[in-house]
């Protein structure tokens, strides 16, 4: 088991490699990763306390722009804290157990911390410097206690909190050598999370081109993860895009389709690879190509841009489980780096597709809500008005003029319309 005090896991990206690596070593069940409830609390009670400085500090400037404007400006609403520490104590929860820190625990941190015994101490000197570290020592404790309860089981308790803690490497202030004294070799005390890393997760040596290669045979994953992210339309997010006409505007959303939106690997960032058991990851940077109908301006046209991010892939899979490529966090999205000519646009667009785009666009007009009828007439309308930005569509409608039935059902039925339950209700009517 792997402990984690507060001041590790507060200085870990938890998008970054090092989470990673940790998310990698759970799934592989190399180890466990915990971290003592006082100290997930703890973290938690911080970022509370940070929402409600700035929830404070929003509503003070709302209240002064309303002084000074003509019209009525929004309002917040009351602040939710509980709300803000839920979230946070599931964020960590996505990468470690939080072990139980026990009543016990709690009344010897407290003891400790009124008797000024370490890991407790007084924050000054003399007798009327406050007394602090009730947590630290319930931190400690609830480390201690697990080792004592998994008799099995080697510890790291990692924490670079060396005043309080020392550095692990020499004999411990009493009483916590007395905490210590029994447990042997399997107690191991580390300052860093890299140096618990190389012990149980030791990197290897992979090729540029074998990255390179690994990715690009998870196309498929990293297309349908950015089909996921941005295929809400709906959400009116703007984000910069480069159209097949080489225009640079911002798009809200993605069409979702059969085919699209399309990825395809750009460039591989730095890289590096790890052993876990019997398996091997390697965490790399990569930038990928998205492209496919976007909505600008209320209607879908051919359009790409460029999404870098960091990513976790499996190396090799000797245990014979589903291993699966996995996002650190969402990325960024660019244009900036894009050239019209250099993409590879997919200007195959079904008539099946041209007929959703249609669609979506009335949908979006009237709120999120298209009727089998809307369809329908989208697919009309595509047929006698053409919009040039969906290229080659015109040729696909023509020929499809004599099943335009069947063309319509395959729209409605093969690709209905996302998040719309409306459109399903109507649809069961007809």
């Amino acid at each position: 088991m792997i402990i984690l005090d507060s001041c590790v896991i507060r200085g870990m990206s938890l998008d970054g490699s090092e989470a990673a690596v940790l998310r990698a070593i759970r799934r592989t069940k190399a180890e466990q990763i915990g971290a003592p409830w006082m100290a997930v609390e703890e973290l938690a009670a911080q970022k509370a306390l940070v929402y409600g400085d700035a929830h404070e500090a929003a509503a003070l400037a709302l209240s002064r722009l309303q002084g000074k404007s003509h019209r009525t400006e929004p309002k917040l609403d009351s602040p939710d804290p509980e709300g803000v520490r839920k979230l946070w104590r599931d964020k960590y929860r996505g990468i470690l157990e939080v072990l139980p820190t026990s009543e016990t625990a709690l009344r010897e941190g407290m003891f400790r911390e009124a008797n000024v015994l370490p890991p407790a101490k007084r924050k000054g000197e003399g007798e009327k410097a406050p007394k602090i570290g009730a947590r630290d020592a319930a931190i400690w404790l609830t480390a201690i206690e697990y080792t004592r309860d998994h008799p099995d089981e080697n510890v790291y308790f990692v924490s670079s909190n060396h005043k309080d803690f020392t550095k692990g490497g020499g004999a411990y202030p009493s009483p916590m050598d007395t905490d210590v004294e029994d447990l042997g070799d399997r107690f191991k005390h580390l300052t860093n999370l890299g140096d618990v890393l190389a012990l149980v997760a030791p990197t290897v040596d992979i090729e540029e081109g074998d990255v390179r290669a690994l990715l690009e045979r998870n196309t498929v994953t990293i297309q349908e993860m950015a089909a996921d992210m941005w295929g809400n339309v709906d959400a009116g997010l703007a984000f910069d895009v480069v159209t097949s006409a080489g225009e640079r505007t911002e798009a809200t959303g993605w069409l979702k389709y059969r085919d699209g939106p399309h990825a395809r690997l750009v460039d591989v960032g730095p890289f590096q690879a790890y052993r876990l058991g019997e398996e091997e990851y390697v965490v790399t940077s990569s930038r990928w190509e998205i492209s496919g109908l976007a909505l600008v301006d209320g209607h879908f046209t051919m359009a790409a841009c460029h999404w870098e991010g960091p990513f976790l892939a499996p190396i090799s899979n000797k245990t014979g489980r589903r291993l699966e490529i996995e996002r650190l966090g969402r990325g960024v999205r660019t244009a900036a780096t894009v050239n019209a000519g250099d993409v590879e646009w997919n200007t195959q667009v079904s008539p099946s597709t041209a007929a959703l785009a249609r669609a979506r666009e009335i949908g979006l007009d009237r709120g999120g809500k298209a009727t089998k009828l809307e369809v329908f007439m989208a697919f009309l309308n595509a047929m006698s008005n053409p919009d040039p930005s969906l290229q080659n569509v015109p040729e696909y409608l023509r020929v499809n003029k004599g099943d335009l039935w069947s063309t319509l059902q395959r729209a409605a039925n093969e690709q209905p319309l996302p998040d719309d339950d409306a459109y399903r209700e109507e649809e069961e009517d007809l």
